[in-house]
């Protein structure tokens, strides 16, 4: 992930949190260290939530670029063709499989 979008994504979260957490502390809910605390603590779950399905996502278009690829295509060429912005996408129009070409119908 870009790490000046990370950066930015880890601010907006703790500036929502840090009004969440304000407001509990106003009602006497947690204690300011508490809410320093609980802050803290869910902007780094978030965060790693955030880069998991970032890379389970990655993962998913790097295995259907290579099915979509020619037998023998090397993971170094998979990856050249998502750099170039060449990669199968994971949502939208998916490639359609010919099932009489594999023996099904």
């Amino acid at each position: 992930m870009n790490p000046v979008l990370q950066a930015a994504l880890g601010s907006i979260l703790r500036w929502a949190l840090a009004l969440g957490a304000g407001y509990l502390v106003e009602r006497g809910v947690w204690s300011e260290g508490e809410a320093t605390t609980y802050v803290g603590a869910t902007v780094l779950a978030l965060l790693s939530l955030l880069w998991s399905l970032w890379a389970k996502y990655h993962d998913r278009i790097k295995f259907l670029t290579a099915l979509d690829m020619h037998a023998g295509a090397t993971e170094a060429d998979v990856k050249a063709v998502i750099a170039d912005g060449m990669g199968t996408p994971v949502l939208g129009n998916q490639p359609t499989v010919d099932l009489s070409k594999i023996g099904r119908k």
